[in-house]
């Protein structure tokens, strides 16, 4: 990565930076992300490939760039505000409302790039890291027991069930029937029960 983008950009970088961002989006709701070439990104942002390579080392750089913008879109940098066993469902709600405003553009994104593609492995692994990020070993008083990395894991691989299978799987149901499912899910790692459940584990 050619910049750091937690610093401030001028506008016209800014500009040249949102034109290559809208033209990897609008690729992508038409083919695959291994299928695009940073010539077509060029010719859609009507820039030159030598400012392309002035922001991004090649096209999987810029999407590093997009996950960097999607992040603070989703405000998930501010999860430090929020206490930390709620921080997961925060996380959640977020995610879940960003992902419906967008499902238009999230079902043709996905027409031409399965769920094996590299864009989608791409997000599951960026996801996973900031859950991961966000997870506090101290949410669990049972951390002795449990090592809190299998149970970080095990909300990262939970939280991205529940959201595929609304979103990615098309099926139907409500934001509240979603976040229920994960509660659900979820539950044995609440205080209560994990007690309940590890009552004499060593």
């Amino acid at each position: 990565m050619k910049r750091d983008w937690t610093k401030k950009t001028t506008r016209g970088a800014q500009r040249t930076l949102d034109a290559f961002t809208a033209a990897m989006l609008n690729a992508l709701t038409g083919k695959s992300f291994e299928q695009i070439t940073v010539n077509e990104l060029c010719e859609s942002s009507n820039y030159p490939r030598a400012t392309f390579y002035n922001y991004f080392d090649d096209k999987y750089d810029l999407l590093h760039y997009m996950w960097y913008c999607l992040n603070r879109q989703i405000r998930l940098e501010q999860y430090q505000e929020t206490a930390p066993e709620q921080r997961l469902f925060v996380l959640f709600d977020r995610a879940y409302d960003f992902i419906d405003a967008h499902r238009d553009t999230l079902n043709r994104i996905i027409k031409h790039n399965a769920k094996e593609s590299f864009l989608l492995f791409h997000f599951r692994v960026q996801l996973s890291a900031r859950i991961r990020q966000m997870f506090d070993p101290n949410i669990c008083r049972y951390r002795d027991r449990i090592p809190h990395e299998i149970i970080a894991d095990h909300y990262c691989n939970t939280v991205l069930l529940v959201l595929e299978w609304r979103f990615l799987h098309g099926n139907d149901g409500s934001k509240e029937d979603t976040l229920r499912y994960l509660e659900y899910l979820l539950g044995a790692l609440n205080t209560k029960s994990l007690g309940a459940n590890l009552t004499g584990f060593h």
